[in-house]
């Protein structure tokens, strides 16, 4: 991403123009009979849409112009219809949260494989399971990347950091290297428990030392508590997903943590 540096850089060099790649074109849908967008009457069964505004938030973020594609209603048709741009070479993915389940009703999913074909399905992580992964080839040769992402705002949140961000930072031209967050070494001091068979991205929050940073213990790692506590972990807590500063990784074979077990961790505000 070029800096206001970087171009007084470039033309300080004599450059009027230099090549870059543009950025990424991302359309974000969310989906649910029950979903209203922001501002809207709820009603006795209405929820606010949460899922569209974040992941258009995140979609800029990684460094993509985001679309807003509304919301669908639970059904193939509709939402076909309205990731139907993914054929038309406007975007380069599409990001739909909501409409996926390990169920048999699964319109996301079904949608994709009628536009597009399914590349992969479901996915051994916490939370975050069911996640859907397509391609849509276009008259033109190239391919727009289609993204079904959970329901829940936080599962729809950590997919978007594990499949969706890289995909867009590789569209940008970004290097391999820099594609996912450069992790750092922590200390929970907090007890924890997840899934058996599953790697957990629990969200945490690091103490600070006297300067406001990062605290680290005598090992050079952070220190890291759980965000909301033990109960702020469910994958429908947005208020301990926005008060988190990191993801703590827990892997696989991983059933339980104990208060001072050390983790891997993603800084969430920085690469």
């Amino acid at each position: 991403v070029l800096s206001p540096a970087s171009i007084a850089l470039a033309a300080g060099s004599g450059n009027e123009t230099v090549l870059v790649h543009r950025r990424p074109r991302v359309g974000v849908l969310a989906t649910g009979d029950e979903v209203r967008a922001a501002g809207r009457a709820l009603g006795p069964a209405g929820i606010p849409d949460a899922n569209g505004p974040g992941l258009s938030a995140l979609a800029e973020e990684a460094g993509a112009q985001a679309f807003n594609l509304g919301i669908a209603a639970d059904r193939v048709e509709d939402v076909r219809a309205r990731i139907a741009i993914a054929r038309s070479g406007d975007v380069d993915a599409v990001i739909v949260s909501g409409g996926v389940s390990v169920g048999p009703y699964d319109v996301v999913r079904a949608a994709f494989a009628e536009i597009g074909r399914i590349e992969l399905w479901r996915v051994a992580v916490q939370p975050g399971k069911p996640f859907a992964f397509g391609v849509v080839d276009r008259p033109d040769g190239a391919r727009t990347l289609l993204f079904g992402l959970p329901g829940n705002p936080v599962s729809s949140f950590v997919t978007f950091e594990l499949f969706v961000r890289p995909a867009i930072r590789r569209l940008a031209g970004l290097p391999v290297a820099r594609l996912v967050r450069s992790p750092d070494r922590a200390v929970l001091l907090d007890p924890a428990s997840k899934g058996a068979g599953r790697r957990a991205f629990l969200r945490v929050v690091a103490e600070r030392d006297e300067g406001g940073g990062a605290a680290r213990d005598g090992e050079g790692r952070v220190r890291v508590r759980l965000a909301g506590g033990g109960r702020g972990q469910g994958s429908h807590v947005l208020s301990a997903l926005a008060m988190a500063d990191a993801l703590a990784i827990v892997p696989e074979n991983v059933d339980r943590l104990e208060a001072g077990s050390p983790v891997d961790l993603w800084w969430l505000d920085h690469d």
